[in-house]
């Protein structure tokens, strides 16, 4: 029933908690002491990931970009060695898009510079392990079954400093002006993001012509505007309006992967239909040292998208919260009862009168998968009295 399996990965902005250690030191203990009990937050999500993925199945992991915080060649550098090393060693397969801060300042402000050279060149040393483009967009064929999930992975940074180098706006030197900042200041001012029209619409076009493929598209910047209110020259992409439409207009449902705003946010757009269906589902990743998302798409037997299911792992001071769980469906109740087939009229017939039945006895009779089927669609309830052991689980219709 989970077509396909990924952990989200928001911004790193390396090296900034390379060496953060969770531990209250009142003593102002000695760096022996500290490295025996502290908790580095980068080290402790590699660790649970590792856990995670031996007893859940993963199918990839999508970083959403920030690998760095300062735009400095060495740091990036550094922060895809431990991550390429980190995931290589998990064995999982890692896609990527840069983020506005994976990007060499200051000198991407000078006239005609290759802004994404010196950074593709390092990510190209880490191909083996964590795929990372800053082409406009990138197709990747990462699903576990063939022609199932399609992973678009656009470049939402083409704008970044390109548009402050029209010399003087309101009659102010924009480029002495960018000189003059720190490069802290550099990214919160001046990020401008947008994605390629061109490319929407390329992938928009592949999208048509692939029906069976469920879409993912991964890009740093949001879709929508964010949660928070933000005082910012361009607080969401130029275009993503254009984008918003031009996904809507697909009637297709698609999975829109980002960070950028290091919020933990679930967010729906419906179709213009009115059937209730969902057209793009919008997933913000929080800071890696925060946590991540574990997100599944679920499809019918029939391999119908049904909708997607996000756990969210966070940390708290020493340890990682049980993860809290969002489903989100891709049709009102009404097409979902059209997509039951023969199987699941079967099982609603058989729970018929509203009593609870056996989840086991239940299971002898029909797929296990078709009983979760119906549980994400909302037809079945399955209560789960000890959710380690099924003998224990109850099911009756909702």
């Amino acid at each position: 029933m989970s077509t396909c399996s990924i952990l989200q990965i928001g911004d790193i902005h390396y090296p900034l908690y390379r060496d953060e250690a969770v531990v209250d030191d009142k003593l102002q203990a000695n760096a022996g002491v500290l490295k025996g009990l502290s908790i580095n937050p980068l080290a402790r999500g590699i660790e649970f990931i590792s856990n995670l993925v031996k007893t859940v199945p993963v199918d990839f992991a999508a970083f959403v970009g920030d690998f760095t915080d300062a735009g400095n060649t060495d740091d990036f550098g550094k922060s895809l060695e431990f991550f390429s090393k980190a995931f290589k060693a998990i064995g999982l397969p890692a896609y990527g898009v840069p983020g506005n801060h994976d990007l060499e300042w200051p000198n991407i402000l000078s006239p005609n510079y290759d802004k994404f050279a010196n950074f593709q060149k390092i990510a190209n040393s880490f191909g083996d392990s964590i795929c990372l483009s800053f082409e406009n967009f990138k197709k990747y064929e990462c699903s576990p079954s063939p022609n199932t999930t399609v992973l678009y992975a656009f470049n939402s940074c083409l704008g970044c400093s390109d548009i402050w180098k029209t010399g003087r706006l309101f009659n102010v030197d924009i480029e002495a002006h960018l000189h003059s900042l720190d490069s802290s200041d550099l990214y919160s001012r001046f990020d401008a993001p947008y994605i390629d029209q061109v490319s929407v619409a390329t992938v928009c076009d592949e999208i048509r012509s692939n029906p069976n493929a469920i879409p993912i598209i991964l890009a740093h910047h949001n879709l929508l505007p964010q949660r928070t209110p933000r005082i910012a020259i361009f607080p969401e992409m130029l275009n993503a309006g254009y984008i918003r439409n031009e996904l809507k207009e697909l009637g297709r449902p698609i999975l829109y992967l980002h960070g950028h705003i290091h919020d933990s946010l679930v967010e729906s757009l419906l179709s213009d239909d009115e059937d209730t269906q969902v057209s793009v589902v919008a997933v913000s990743a929080p800071l890696f040292r925060d946590g991540f998302n574990h997100i599944q798409i679920f499809t019918s037997d029939h391999q119908v998208p049904l909708g997607v299911q996000i756990d969210e792992y966070r940390y708290d001071a020493v340890s990682i919260r049980s993860p809290r769980r969002k489903k989100i469906r891709f049709y009102g109740a009404d097409k979902r009862d059209q997509l039951l087939d023969d199987q699941g009229l079967k099982v609603l017939n058989d729970l018929k009168g509203g009593a609870a039945k056996p989840y086991k006895d239940l299971s002898k009779e029909f797929p296990a998968s078709k009983l979760l089927e119906l549980e994400f669609t909302g037809h079945l309830l399955i209560e789960r009295t000890v959710g380690f052991n099924d003998k224990t689980w109850r099911v009756r219709t909702k």
